[in-house]
């Protein structure tokens, strides 16, 4: 298994401010689908740069024809949405996000890119909400899930308010699978705990590595955070480990092609868990898969199934009593070992991400250690 690096992106921007009134009233988040066909789609190639403000979009009327204006286009349709204090003056401000990438608080306004991504992690991951920034300063953050293929890691910019416009401070992707928390404790700073990966790629060689916990911090002019501090945790990675998982191949016309790796770096039946893997489009189905276990190691695959077209969609086979030990997440687990592969046919078309449920445990042969 390759090593995704994390992507480490911070912007240095214009000063932001906070009026002595902040007060935060947060408001819950709604969400739709980015587009009808389930994918979220990046900004046209003529359009402006991401992160730029909106008004700057605009190209200037053609005057050189005297032609009517035409007439203006329908809004966008709204991706999320929240409302709550950001400028510090009397009154709520509206958020939203709209398909196409402006983001509004009140009237000011930017564009910003949203990368192309299945429809099931831009509803498990993408958000907009306010964050405390420190003392009365809030800003406004937007999380969503990069353009992956493997449980993609969230891409999180914070904007704020200054002189009546949005203010980038924060562009950052943090880990490399999955989801990590980033948290604002409200001291004007951000933290998170970097994954597996990330603490691996960060000691080069490393045989085993605590992953840190990472704190940003708005520097003194309030530009931009930045890192200003890292310490261990509790949570060790052994190195090795990363790469203990099963292979997913698409059985198509063309034969069996490598789409990636599921079930990574869970070892152990404490570590069990879901994950995810995106089969990109599909065309009219079937979608046939084949799960490889080409490792010193047993795979305890209790749940297999695919999302498409907005339903959850099981294998052949597991519409009858009782199922393939694959069909439920029951806890009796159908078994892989090295050498062992399972086919399966799922009667979905289409945009197809395929999730497992399960964990693995390597053979004396990868690992002497016990399960811990």
């Amino acid at each position: 298994m390759h090593h995704r690096p994390a992507i480490l992106l911070i912007l240095p921007l214009v000063a932001a401010a906070c009026g002595s009134t902040c007060q935060p009233t947060p408001a819950p988040v709604t969400a739709q689908s980015p587009t009808p066909t389930g994918t979220v789609v990046a900004a046209p190639v003529d359009a402006p740069s991401p992160d730029t403000p909106a008004a700057t979009a605009a190209a200037p009327a053609d005057a050189g024809h005297g032609a009517a204006a035409e007439a203006p286009e329908p809004a966008a349709a709204v991706l999320l949405s929240t409302q709550g204090d950001v400028d510090g003056a009397p009154g709520d401000e509206q958020i939203t996000l709209r398909a196409g990438g402006v983001l509004s608080v009140g009237a000011a306004s930017i564009r910003v890119e949203i990368e192309p991504s299945p429809d099931v992690y831009w509803k498990q991951q993408a958000r907009l909400e306010i964050v405390n920034l420190g003392g009365k300063r809030r800003g406004v953050l937007f999380a969503a899930p990069t353009a992956e293929l493997e449980d993609p890691p969230d891409r999180f910019r914070v904007y704020v308010l200054h002189d009546g416009s949005l203010v980038p401070v924060l562009d950052k992707v943090i880990g490399a699978y999955g989801i990590t928390q980033l948290e604002f404790p409200g001291d004007g700073t951000a933290r998170y705990i970097e994954d597996g990966w990330t603490a691996c790629e960060r000691v080069a060689g490393a045989k085993k590595v605590a992953r840190e916990q990472v704190t940003l911090r708005l520097d003194a002019a309030g530009t931009r955070m930045i890192e200003s501090g890292r310490k261990p945790t509790r949570h060790v990675q052994v190195c090795d480990e990363l790469a203990a998982c099963p292979y997913v191949d698409v059985l198509d016309a063309g034969g069996a092609r490598r789409i990636g790796e599921i079930l990574r770096d869970v070892r152990g039946p404490r570590a069990a868990t879901v994950q995810s893997l995106d089969l990109g489009d599909r065309g009219a189905g079937p979608i046939a898969i084949r799960i490889s276990e080409e490792k010193a190691e047993v795979t305890f695959l209790d749940e297999v199934f695919v999302e498409a077209g907005g339903a959850r969609i099981y294998p052949r086979g597991c519409d009858v009593t009782p199922g393939p030990a694959y069909c439920a997440a029951d806890g009796r687990p159908h078994v892989l070992r090295q050498g062992d592969t399972l086919d399966l046919v799922f009667d979905a078309g289409g945009d197809a991400v395929l999730f497992a449920r399960g964990y693995y445990v390597p053979t004396p042969t990868a690992a002497t250690r016990e399960v811990r």
